[in-house]
């Protein structure tokens, strides 16, 4: 157990999660000889992290009761992080996705398929969703090896001591992020009047205020302090396997570690797997079908965008710290080899 997680420092994620993906000297965890798992406790500065105590600390050994959590941060990637759990590695997933079709009224948790990908029937992306899930016993189900929210907290219920959940995202530049969703409001959501600038919504009308730092730490009202992002940046430290859009591939092969997912063993299906994931990483899914332009630096829109993402960037930053020090344990062999030149020059992480 922790009696305060300041105590761990960055350097923790040399790890003790070691995880077989074909890489040599890396094996699979021994679960018989696991211990069985303790409440963590938190100090005093710390209590912010008790709602999210059966969320795995990334430190903590893989359990064959765990089960992936993705939290889905809007227009970073997260539909084509679906479709490559889904239609390339055959993975089963609660999302939105599974109460079609009626679903969202069955008495019994079932998977059912939907355009190539299984789904439990429960939606984990809204509240209600949320406790249908709980009510049907989702996690102690073992039905979903992803479960996928934008809701942590809510999300917490799902998950008990002895069925925790493995949290990853994947991190967007949060000026790209926040113009990415004001063109697709406007073109293809269709809830934002076409005749607000991209001004007008970063002035207000429109835009979410530090997204990702609110949603982190539940503070979804009133005015985010610096003692907020701290919090933010340690839930992501203690609990995010960090992943990033614009280096998707290798943020998978990441993800794929964590999780324990494998591709076929049979090799030609496990080409088409890897073909698939390449394929989705070079085209994505979802993406804003109009081209636009980034709003440039010294103009009236970049400067509101920034201070309405201003923790966000702070927290953006730092997540790419922790997906350098991540890079040890869990990193690609190209991605550690170019780790250890940078350490040989003395080159900043």
């Amino acid at each position: 157990f922790s009696t305060g997680v300041g105590q761990y420092n960055l350097d923790a994620y040399s790890g003790n999660n070691n995880n077989n993906n074909g890489e040599e000297g890396e094996g699979e965890d021994d679960y018989e000889s696991l211990p069985p798992p303790v409440e963590k406790i938190y100090d005093e500065d710390h209590q912010y992290l008790v709602p999210l105590r059966h969320f795995a600390d990334v430190k903590d050994p893989h359990r064959p009761t765990d089960t992936a959590f993705f939290f889905h941060v809007p227009r970073s990637g997260g539909s084509t992080l679906k479709d490559m759990v889904g239609k390339c590695l055959k993975l089963v997933q609660s999302s939105e996705v599974g109460v079609r079709d009626g679903h969202g009224a069955d008495p019994i948790l079932q998977v059912i398929e939907i355009n190539e990908s299984k789904y439990v029937n429960v939606d984990t992306t809204t509240v209600q969703g949320i406790q249908r899930a709980v009510d049907l016993g989702l996690a102690t189900s073992n039905y979903a090896d992803l479960v996928v929210s934008s809701y942590l907290h809510q999300s917490a219920s799902l998950f008990d001591l002895h069925h925790q959940a493995r949290a990853f995202l994947l991190l967007r530049n949060p000026i790209e992020r926040a113009t990415s969703m004001y063109y697709h409001r406007v073109h293809e959501l269709g809830d934002l009047d076409p005749e607000i600038s991209i001004e007008d919504f970063a002035q207000g009308n429109g835009i979410e205020n530090n997204w990702m730092t609110r949603f982190l730490t539940d503070r979804m009202e009133g005015e985010l302090t610096k003692a907020d992002l701290e919090q933010a940046k340690d839930i992501l430290k203690q609990k995010f396997m960090v992943g990033f859009i614009d280096d998707i591939e290798e943020s998978i092969y990441r993800f794929m570690k964590y999780n324990r997912w494998k591709y076929a063993e049979d090799e030609n299906q496990k080409m088409k797997e890897e073909d698939c994931v390449k394929d989705l990483a070079m085209v994505g899914s979802n993406i804003n079908p109009n081209e636009y332009e980034l709003p440039k630096r010294g103009t009236q829109a970049y400067a509101l965008i920034t201070w309405q993402t201003q923790f966000d960037t702070k927290l953006y930053e730092y997540g790419k710290e922790l997906f350098d020090l991540q890079t040890k344990t869990y990193g690609s062999k190209e991605r550690k080899k170019i780790l250890k030149k940078q350490k040989k020059k003395g080159g900043k992480l």
